[in-house]
């Protein structure tokens, strides 16, 4: 078995770089060894950030050993108890990471028992800012769909928890950035606080120290391991490995395996790579991979590890997370299986671990999704119309009107709305820049609902030209998230945010469920109330059925918008 390169260890499935200190400046820098996570659990990406931080820290240390030289030529620049004054360092240091750990969980104590006692407020973003698209720029759109899907669930805990990695990673990047251009004045100005009269040398010093040891207190936690450069913080025991007497971090050098194994990233993007998935695939099964990784740990470094007690293991956690039954097996289940089948099909593993396994609980009463109530309809149709942004004012009523999915609305251009067979309608269609729908049963042409002509729509479109008319520009680029996307998902943020915070009722979706539900109740039959939907007619018939434009129009005449308060929708 090989061992690992020079410097570099592992804990926890995790590479580290571990350099010892040069002797003649560690009393200065504070240890005697530098563990700096490599942020990877891939071997081969771990080798090439190896190299990277190792210069990185060779160039630290001959900073520091300029900065000494120089000291020592000026004379006056280091007063004479400079080295007693830096014995104290590293206790200062220390206390000043256990309390930028004790701060951050302080913090999210605090955040929960507001939020649990105030949902309202939370949501509302009041106590404190809730992430928006541009908190995570072109490259984390995903992260963002991500947090609006917790959202959406209502699940408050895991929006809480998602807020708290968001805050917590802001900060880490802001270190960082304090780190690499040398801005220092926060740090310098605690050390300044914490020793009186202290050089400015020696401030700097204690300031980088207390900045490193923050930086690497908070990435633990971030991490949610111990770093092992931090050792029992508690204890006294700051840097583990000050003492070189003191044991090492594993009882043996760490192998790596005579080949390098496949990762499930790597298998991913091989599977990406070859079968071109839609963007709205690639976002949802990011975030279940990401789940499935966290759930087998080490065993995510190499596929053939992973077995099927393992998955099975996972479908249980996902059960007593009260996932629905029909999200783990088509959702979780079926991104396994779609990935394992690609390995072993790609000779990259010898069996599918997934196989076979199923979900087999139904799902229990009190669990299915609903729809609106007809007077919730009409409470979103009035907030909406007060709205003063086009898609929160304009998106619930095309829904509730047409019965569409918000996503697909949402990607509607100007273009999109004209006149045909003596009928205002909209066409139901992927936008043309790179917009997608659900499949091929969701493009159509529906009319327009009289309400909306009665309530200024065609005079929104006539403002807006023949371009989109809920978002500014997409990329154009298949494989990235359609901006419409984004839309769609700050809507059901900006519902839940105004009291529709029933779990059971998706903020989007539910103005579906409650078109079929009130297109029944009104007498229209499932078929014209499929075609103006979208939804598959799976019957033999279904085939050769076309529905018109007239009878559509009929239909939709039937349906009362906004809804009479206090209507059943059993009536």
């Amino acid at each position: 078995m090989a061992t690992l390169p020079e410097r570099m260890m592992t804990r926890s499935g995790t590479f580290y770089c571990r350099v010892w200190v040069p002797t003649d400046i560690a009393p200065i820098y504070g240890r005697q060894i530098v563990v700096r996570s490599l942020r990877t659990k891939d071997l081969k990406t771990a080798k090439s950030r190896l190299a990277r931080k190792s210069v990185e820290l060779e160039n630290q240390f001959d900073e520091i050993r300029a900065d000494q030289i120089a000291g020592d030529d000026l004379g006056a620049a280091a007063p004479p108890d400079s080295r007693t004054i830096r014995a104290g360092f590293r206790e200062i240091a220390r206390k000043h990471a256990i309390a930028a750990s004790d701060q951050e969980f302080c913090r999210r104590a605090e955040l929960f028992s507001q939020a649990t006692a105030a949902p309202a407020r939370f949501w509302r973003g009041d106590l404190g800012l809730l992430p928006v698209p541009a908190d995570f720029g072109h490259g984390e759109q995903d992260a963002y769909t991500y947090f609006d899907h917790l959202v959406a669930e209502g699940d408050l805990e895991k929006v809480i928890a998602f807020v708290n990695r968001f805050r917590l990673g802001k900060r880490i990047e802001t270190l960082q950035s304090m780190r690499a251009t040398g801005n220092l004045g926060e740090f310098v100005a605690i050390a300044e606080n914490r020793i009186p009269d202290i050089s400015r040398s020696d401030a700097i010093a204690l300031g980088r120290l207390l900045l490193e040891n923050e930086l690497d207190a908070l990435r633990a936690i971030a991490e949610g391991q111990p770093d092992p450069s931090l050792g029992d913080l508690r204890a006294g025991n700051f840097r583990q490995a000050e003492n070189p007497e003191a044991p090492s971090l594993g009882s043996s050098q760490p192998t790596a395996p005579t080949a390098v194994p496949i990762s499930l990233d790597e298998l991913f993007e091989r599977w990406e790579a070859e079968t071109d998935p839609s963007a709205s695939t690639l976002s949802s099964w990011r975030g279940i991979l990401r789940d499935l990784k966290s759930f087998v740990g080490d065993k995510a470094d190499d596929i053939t590890r992973i077995t099927a007690e393992d998955i099975v293991g996972w479908k249980d956690k996902l059960l007593k997370a009260n996932k629905a039954a029909a999200t783990i097996s088509r959702g979780y289940l079926g991104c396994a299986r779609a990935l394992f089948r690609f390995a072993v099909a790609n000779r990259l593993a010898a069996s599918d671990p997934s196989q076979g396994i199923k979900v087999a609980r139904k799902t229990k009463a009190g669990k299915k999704m609903l729809g609106y109530s007809g007077e919730e309809v009409a409470r979103l149709l009035d907030l909406a119309s007060a709205a003063p942004e086009p898609w929160k004012k304009w998106l619930p009523w095309l829904a509730a009107a047409t019965g569409s999915r918000i996503g697909e609305v949402a990607q509607l251009h100007g273009s999109h709305v004209f006149e045909e067979d003596g009928f205002l309608v909209i066409k139901i269609t992927p936008a043309n820049d790179a917009g997608s729908l659900k499949n091929a049963e969701s493009e159509r042409t529906v009319p327009i609902h009289p309400a909306l002509l009665t309530t200024g729509f065609l005079e929104f479109v006539a403002e807006k030209g023949q371009g989109p008319l809920f978002y500014g520009r997409s990329s154009g680029d298949p494989k990235r998230k359609h901006a419409s996307k984004g839309v769609a998902n700050r809507l059901a943020t900006w519902i839940r945010a105004n009291g529709f915070s029933d779990r059971r009722k998706a903020p989007n979706h539910a103005l579906r469920h409650w078109f079929k539900t009130e297109a029944s109740r009104v007498g229209i039959s499932d078929s014209v109330a499929d075609a103006i939907q979208g939804h598959t007619d799976s019957s033999s018939s279904g085939v050769y059925r076309h529905i018109g434009l007239a009878l559509m129009a009929s239909a939709l005449e039937k349906i009362e918008l906004p809804p009479r308060r206090g209507v059943s929708l059993d009536a």
